[in-house]
């Protein structure tokens, strides 16, 4: 009976390991998201800026002749 006694006690331990690993693993997944969004929020506001700084040469050029 001890046997079984250990076995699932060790095998509880193992199953509360893995849980706050996995927590620990969704939280580091959910900080990695949270970076990539971040970037992909500040490359898409450069490439707007960049995008509208260069049309205004053309904006002018298109004012002038009307």
């Amino acid at each position: 009976m001890r046997n079984i006694e250990q076995y699932l006690i060790e095998t509880a331990d193992r199953c509360i390991r893995l849980a706050r690993a996995g927590r620990e693993m969704a939280d580091g997944l959910e900080a990695i998201s949270n970076d990539l969004m971040a970037k992909a929020v500040e490359l898409d506001s450069e490439r707007d800026k960049l995008a509208k700084d260069s049309d205004q040469p053309l904006r002018r050029a298109v004012k002038r002749k009307a």
